[in-house]
């Protein structure tokens, strides 16, 4: 390269190309320096891509952790959709309650006119079955012919509210079993987090069979017992059956021990045998001097 670029070309040179190739000729080293790669650039770069993620540190559980910046903002990012979606969901419970809240409102309110219908056409119905029809059949034929016709109305209307006020019945009736299936759904989850053990089967029928006994004996009718619906009381009764199981042991342990028979020491009963020879030998040993008096 550097032989074909000291070739003489065969165009015209013009007076800046000139001056440049007389340097050159000048200063070999300075066309070389031309063509270096600058390095600055190949030094800094990692530098500078190095700190488009700095390092920063955040408190967690109280101890000071370092992490990228953005795997921060990531945690802070999906923290944010967490919290939305709770509120969302939560959102979307309210609404529902409140429609349910409306609707069984309008529900009581049809309800009571019903009733408030019912005792009217009662009333207008009884009024009625006072009339005089064979008296008023010959006074007045049209009259007859129009109160009959209003008293076969006012039945119909009357039979009619009874079927309304019948199917509105079964429609709250059907709701409650509902909300009543799904209140005992909700509490047997409440019930096993707080009691982790009840999920072996056999060890909750176990519990639940010795917590029914307690709760009977402490005066509580069957029908009371049977009803239980709230996981709070569940948990309650279970531990005032396990504190009153714990005393009644510990009463039976106090009782053991204070039916042991007391010993009576007598004196120098203590002292065992072959200790109390030792020591006789060693005090006649003292006094002799002699072995054979040990």
């Amino acid at each position: 390269m550097d032989n074909q670029a000291t070739e003489p070309s065969n165009e015209p040179l013009t007076t800046e190309g000139a001056a440049e190739v007389f340097a050159n000729l000048l200063d070999p080293e300075r066309e070389a320096r031309a063509l270096e790669v600058p390095t600055e650039l190949s030094l800094e770069t990692p530098a500078a891509a190095a700190s488009d993620d700095p390092m920063v540190t955040v408190k967690i559980d109280g101890k000071d952790i370092e992490m990228p910046l953005s795997e921060l903002k990531n945690g802070y990012q999906r923290q944010a959709d967490y919290t939305r979606k709770t509120q969302d969901v939560a959102e979307i419970r309210r609404a529902a309650t409140a429609e349910q809240q409306a609707a069984n409102q309008e529900r009581q309110a049809y309800a009571g006119n019903l009733q408030k219908m019912q005792a009217q056409l009662e009333g207008a119905l009884e009024q009625q079955q006072n009339i005089n029809w064979q008296s008023l059949i010959d006074s007045d034929p049209v009259e007859y012919l129009k109160q009959q016709h209003l008293y076969q109305q006012r039945q119909a209307a009357y039979q009619q509210n009874i079927e309304q006020q019948r199917q509105l019945a079964t429609v709250l009736q059907a709701e409650q079993v509902q909300n009543y299936s799904q209140h005992l759904s909700a509490q047997q989850q409440a019930l096993l987090a707080k009691l982790p053990d009840w999920k072996d089967e056999g060890k909750a029928a176990a519990e639940k069979a010795a917590l029914r006994t307690y709760l009977l004996g402490q005066g509580y009718d069957e029908q009371a017992v049977s009803s239980v619906a709230d996981a709070r009381a569940v948990v309650m009764a279970r531990k005032a059956m396990l504190y009153d199981q714990m005393l009644a042991k510990a009463n039976t342990v106090t009782k053991r021990v204070s039916n042991l028979p007391s010993r009576t020491e007598r004196p120098g009963a203590g002292v065992p045998q072959g200790l109390d020879k030792r020591s006789s030998a060693f005090q006649r040993l003292s006094k002799s001097g002699r072995v054979e008096d040990a």
